[in-house]
C-alpha cells in the first residue's frame, strides 16, 4: 500500500518534478536474464516471462494478440527482467514478436496502426530519468515485415513523450512537452518558476514537419490543475497522456494532474466541452461513482467512454505525496450528450487497496470483453474481462517490469526475415529447434535433415508449439533445414542449412 511518506517509485508518478535523486544502480535498460526467456534459435531475444495469476477461459477471450512494451521503472534504478522492447505475446502468453532495444534505451506503448493504408506498429523508444522525465525519445514506425518505414522526433524544443502516438493517414498525433519558464507565484510557486508545458502536436511523417500544437497551456487555466506548484523545480501541472482522433476535427485529449478529458476542435482551437475537472469547471453533471482523478487513457466510442482511474497521487512536498485517492480501477462512463450528464456504465477493479501510481489503459473490445492494462503496479500488467466483469485472463510480470499499456489487436506478421534452427545432440539422436520472430501464420515446421545440400529429406514435422517448437528426431544429421508451413501445408519460410 501506498503510504503518505512513499519510495522514489511512487515519484515518477508525477512524470516532472525534477528534484534530486539518487544515481540509478545501474544503466537505463540494462537487464538479468533471471526470470526471462532464452531459446536455442533466437539466441540474442529474452523477452520477459509472464505467469498467469489465474486460470483462464481462453475460449472467452476477444480473438487477437496481446500488445505490451516491456520496461523498467527508472525511479527504482533495479535491473529489469529480460530486455526493454516492443512485446506481442498469444493468450497462453508465449511471445509472438519481440523487438529488444539497445541496453540504453527503453521502449513503451506499442500500438496497432494504419499507415497509407496498411497495417503497422508503431513505438516509443527513448531515455527517462529516474523521475520518469523523458529526456530524449522518438517514435518508429515498422510495417507487417517489420522493416523500419518511418520514424519520428519532436521539433522546435518539443520533446516527443511514450504518452501517445495515432496515425492518420501520412500525418501522426503525438503527446509533446516543452519547459520553459514562466511566473508561477499566482499559483503559489516561484516567481521564476518552470512549467512543463504540454501539446497535442500533429507531425507529417514523410517530411518530419511540424503541422499542427495545440499548446495546453494556451487554453486550459493553470489554476485547473490538481497538482500544486513547487518552490522550486519544474511544475507538470497538465500531464497530458492519451490523444484520440475524433472525426476529421476533432481530437479527445486526456490531462492526468486536471483530473479531465476535452474536447477539442482542431480547427478552431477552441475546447467543445470538459469532462470532470475541478468542481463546477466541467460541462458535464458527472455521477458520484463516476468521478476519476489522475487518469490515463480516455477513449470515446459513441456515447460510451473508457478511462483508466489511477486515483492516484499528489505530491505533497519533496518526496513526500498524499495517500492515493482509492483503488485503481478501468472506468466507462455514459454520456447524455443532450442534457450533458454523465453516468457510471462499468467500472472494472483487481480487489481493494489494489493503488497504482502511474500509467495503464482500458480497451473496450469489439466482443464487449474489456482489457485492464495496470500500468505501474508491481507484477500485475493486465486482466481482461467479461463485459459483466468476469475475469477472464490474469497476468504478471516478473518484478520489477512494468508495461505503459496491454493491448488486444488483431496482426498478421510476415516477417522478410528466414525461420531460425538450432540442434542439440544426445545418444546419436538429434531434437531440432525452430522459431520465426514476428511471424504469426505458422502452424507446423517440418524437418529436413540429410548428409549434404543435396540430399536433404523431410524428417519430421510437427505443429508450431510456443515461440520456439521443439521437435525429437530419431537420430542425428550433419545438416538440416527447417520449412515453415501455414495451415495449408503451403511452405511459407525456409531456414538457412544449419548443423549442430
Amino acid at each position: 500500500m501506498l503510504k503518505t511518506k512513499t519510495s522514489l517509485t511512487t515519484l515518477a508518478a508525477l512524470g516532472a518534478l525534477i528534484l534530486s535523486a539518487p544515481a540509478a544502480a545501474h544503466p537505463v535498460g540494462a537487464y538479468t536474464t533471471k526470470g526471462a526467456w532464452s531459446f536455442f534459435s533466437a539466441r540474442g531475444l529474452h523477452p520477459p516471462k509472464l505467469k498467469l495469476d489465474s486460470s483462464s477461459q481462453r475460449s472467452k477471450l476477444a480473438p487477437g494478440y496481446i500488445f505490451l512494451s516491456n520496461s523498467a521503472n527508472t525511479a527504482n534504478g533495479a535491473l529489469v527482467v529480460g530486455q526493454s522492447g516492443p512485446l506481442i505475446l498469444d493468450s497462453h502468453l508465449q511471445p509472438v514478436w519481440f523487438k529488444p532495444v539497445p541496453t540504453n534505451v527503453l521502449a513503451s506503448n506499442l500500438e496497432l496502426q494504419s499507415y497509407n493504408g496498411a497495417p503497422a506498429l508503431s513505438w516509443w523508444q527513448g531515455d527517462v530519468n529516474g523521475l520518469g522525465v523523458t529526456t530524449r525519445g522518438e517514435y518508429v514506425v515498422v510495417d507487417q515485415h517489420y522493416h523500419q518505414i518511418a520514424t519520428l522526433t519532436g521539433k522546435n524544443g518539443w520533446l516527443l513523450s511514450l504518452h501517445e502516438f495515432v496515425i492518420t493517414g501520412h500525418d501522426a498525433w503525438v503527446t509533446a512537452y516543452k519547459t520553459v519558464s514562466k511566473d508561477l507565484s499566482r499559483y503559489h510557486g516561484s516567481k521564476h518558476g518552470k512549467l512543463l508545458d504540454a501539446a497535442a502536436q500533429e507531425y507529417d511523417l514523410t517530411s518530419g514537419k511540424l503541422l499542427h500544437s495545440w499548446d495546453l497551456v494556451k487554453h486550459i487555466s493553470l489554476g485547473s490543475s490538481q497538482q500544486p506548484a513547487p518552490k522550486s523545480g519544474v511544475w507538470d501541472a497538465y500531464h497530458l497522456n492519451s490523444i484520440q482522433i475524433i472525426g476529421s476535427n476533432e481530437i479527445l485529449i486526456s490531462a492526468r494532474n486536471t483530473w479531465a478529458a476535452y474536447l477539442v476542435n482542431t480547427s478552431t482551437g477552441k475546447i467543445v466541452w470538459t469532462l470532470s475537472g475541478k468542481p463546477h469547471t466541467g460541462n458535464f453533471t458527472v455521477a458520484k461513482n463516476a468521478r476519476f482523478e489522475w487518469q490515463h487513457d480516455v477513449r470515446m466510442q459513441g456515447n460510451l467512454v473508457s478511462i483508466f482511474d489511477d486515483a492516484c497521487c499528489r505530491a505533497i512536498s519533496t518526496g513526500v505525496f498524499a495517500n492515493p485517492n482509492g483503488s485503481a480501477r478501468g472506468l466507462i462512463l455514459k454520456l447524455d450528450l443532450t442534457h450533458h450528464t454523465a453516468k457510471l456504465d462499468g467500472q472494472y477493479t483487481h480487489g481493494g487497496n489494489f493503488f497504482v501510481a502511474f500509467l495503464g489503459n482500458t480497451e473496450l473490445l469489439p466482443n464487449g470483453n474489456v482489457m485492464v492494462g495496470w500500468g505501474s503496479h508491481p507484477n500485475s500488467p493486465f486482466t481482461e474481462y467479461t463485459h459483466s466483469g468476469h475475469k477472464l485472463l490474469d497476468a504478471s510480470f516478473p518484478k520489477p517490469d512494468e508495461s505503459y499499456r496491454a493491448l488486444v489487436e488483431q496482426w498478421t506478421g510476415l516477417p522478410s526475415t528466414n525461420p531460425s534452427g538450432a540442434v542439440r545432440t544426445s545418444k546419436g539422436k538429434a531434437t531440432v529447434y525452430a522459431s520465426w520472430n514476428g511471424a504469426t501464420e505458422v502452424a507446423k515446421w517440418r524437418v529436413l535433415a540429410g548428409p549434404n545440400t543435396s540430399h536433404l529429406v523431410a524428417s519430421s514435422t510437427k505443429g508450431r508449439s510456443g515461440f520456439e517448437t521443439a521437435i525429437k528426431l530419431t537420430k542425428s544429421y550433419k545438416l538440416y533445414e527447417l520449412q515453415a508451413l501455414n495451415s495449408s501445408n503451403v511452405v511459407i519460410g525456409t531456414s538457412v542449412v544449419f548443423t549442430k
